[in-house]
């Protein structure tokens, strides 16, 4: 199965609870065979952390800048 999306695109994605957001693909999650899904770490400047997701929460993000101006924020 390929993946949708790849390392770099910019996706939102809708966290329970709150409004739409921008995000950046951070990587592929390997594929795991048993649960049928391909999974993602997405993140944001404005989250400062990254959040593992499945591909049917997100969507393509509109033409523009990437969620993060700088690359990914590392700790």
């Amino acid at each position: 199965m390929k993946y949708k999306y790849k390392v770099g695109d910019a996706v939102e994605y809708s966290p329970i609870g709150r409004t739409v957001g921008r995000f950046t693909v951070i990587r592929q999650m390997p594929f795991e065979d048993t649960a049928g899904v391909r999974k993602y770490r997405i993140g944001s400047v404005q989250e400062g952390f990254e959040r593992t997701v499945v591909e049917h929460d997100l969507k393509t993000a509109l033409a523009g800048e990437s969620a993060y101006k700088d690359g990914p924020v590392r700790r």
